[in-house]
């Protein structure tokens, strides 16, 4: 049985072979029955054998320099490389029509390509916008691909924990999908994930979405109806008290009857002006941004308080916001500093910073009071943990900031007593 031939190459190699063969036999014995002398034949056989072999290679060049053509223009195409143009050596035949195939095949995958650059650039630039969070994961659950919130949010450029595990951001994974580690980002953000092909590769798009905005306005329209409930009753039912006890105690003759109803009218007038404070929780301000010089203002309030000891640490001295209502959110907080301060009986110590993070500027308002007893009610309204307090003051200072577009937290201090406040102010004063 004749032995299969496994190529090409060795098939022409062959099929050259056996041809040479029979031509030189035959030029040999043609140029012997020529009855040439054996000088002229020995002379004439090396050039015919060259003449064979060049023949042969160009032979050769011909009918496989097209394959190696194809290898080129197929290997260009698995790495979608589509700039090598493929070039047909015949304008004729099976080879040409070959050579069209694939041209027309490379132009078909170069717009596909096309088209998928730029819904692949169309989605970064979206990832890019978004203000929330987003991540895409590759199929090992590494990080592939961030944005600007990313990194606002990570505290760090995502770029240099590119390829890290999500694991190590605080986030798990389960037959559920995606959830955070920490519950207190589960408590202020939703996390949604789809599925998305890049690369030809299946990666999962993980969007952060921040619900705290979403509850507190919530928890403000809440608070708005129980105030303005409250309000109404109380309202109606203080003013015939209070003008019944001023028209009983105008007419009133006895002293102890009359300093009671002097006590009622009086109580009357604190409730009504307790009630009417809280009218100020969904104020919104007339805000018209300034520069502010953050020393001068510092320095002008930092006057009012003798008995503390401020320590200024200005990277940043100028912000934008309006100079009225930011004063009132710092006294305001440096007041309540003071009194946290104050329930300790020692000396009072308040470090001011101020310095640029991501877009905005922070500053930090930190002290050594008794810090803060309760986080979660901190801006609940109706609840304070002082005598004579009314738990507005933070309310107000935080919708303050919040109108500035900003933000304002409470924290107590890691290894060490009292409390951190800090305001965080969008730079430029850009929302």
């Amino acid at each position: 049985m004749m032995k299969k031939i496994d190529s090409l190459e060795r098939l022409l190699f062959t099929f050259l072979l056996v041809s040479n063969i029979l031509i030189f036999t035959l030029s040999v014995i043609c140029l012997w029955l020529l009855n040439i002398s054996v000088l002229l034949l020995l002379t004439l056989l090396p050039f015919i054998l060259l003449g064979q072999i060049l023949l042969s290679v160009w032979i050769k060049n011909h009918l496989m320099s097209p394959y190696y053509r194809i290898i080129t223009a197929l290997e260009s195409i698995k790495v979608d490389d589509y700039s090598v143009e493929v070039i047909a050596p015949y304008t004729q035949g099976i080879l040409h029509k070959v050579f069209a195939e694939i041209d027309q095949f490379s132009q078909i995958l170069r717009r596909k390509k096309r088209l998928f650059d730029e819904k692949d650039l169309l989605v970064h630039n979206l990832i890019k916008q978004l203000d929330s969070p987003v991540l895409l994961i590759n199929h090992q659950d590494q990080l592939a691909h961030g944005n600007l919130a990313l990194s606002r949010w990570l505290g760090k450029d995502w770029r240099l924990i590119r390829l890290m595990p999500v694991k190590s951001f605080g986030l798990l994974k389960s037959e559920q999908g995606w959830s955070f580690e920490d519950e207190n980002h589960a408590k202020h953000f939703k996390l949604r994930s789809s599925q998305y092909k890049n690369d030809n590769t299946e990666h999962q798009l993980l969007i952060f979405t921040d619900i705290s905005t979403e509850l507190r306005e919530m928890q403000i329209e809440s608070w708005q109806q129980v105030v303005r409930v409250l309000s109404h009753e109380i309202k109606n039912s203080l003013t015939p008290i209070k003008t019944i006890a001023q028209a009983l105690a105008e007419i009133n003759v006895d002293p102890q009857q009359k300093q009671m109803l002097e006590v009622i009218n009086e109580r009357s007038q604190k409730l009504s002006k307790f009630v009417s404070h809280y009218s100020k929780l969904t104020w919104v301000y007339e805000i018209k941004k300034q520069t502010i010089d953050i020393s001068q203002l510092l320095s002008s309030i930092t006057a009012i308080y003798m008995d503390i000891d401020f320590e200024l640490q200005l990277q940043v001295t100028q912000l934008h916001a309006e100079p009225i209502l930011l004063e009132q959110v710092l006294i305001n907080l440096i007041t309540n500093s003071r009194q946290a301060i104050k329930q300790k009986l020692i000396k009072g110590r308040i470090q001011i910073q101020s310095f640029h993070k991501s877009n905005f500027t922070l500053v930090r308002i930190i002290d050594n009071g008794v810090g803060i007893q309760n986080l979660t009610n901190l801006f609940v309204p109706f609840y304070t943990t002082k005598s004579d307090g009314q738990g507005i003051g933070l309310l107000l200072s935080r919708n303050i900031i919040e109108q500035h577009g900003g933000q304002l937290t409470l924290e107590n201090n890691h290894g060490g007593a009292g409390t951190t406040a800090i305001i965080k102010l969008p730079i430029n004063g850009s929302l």
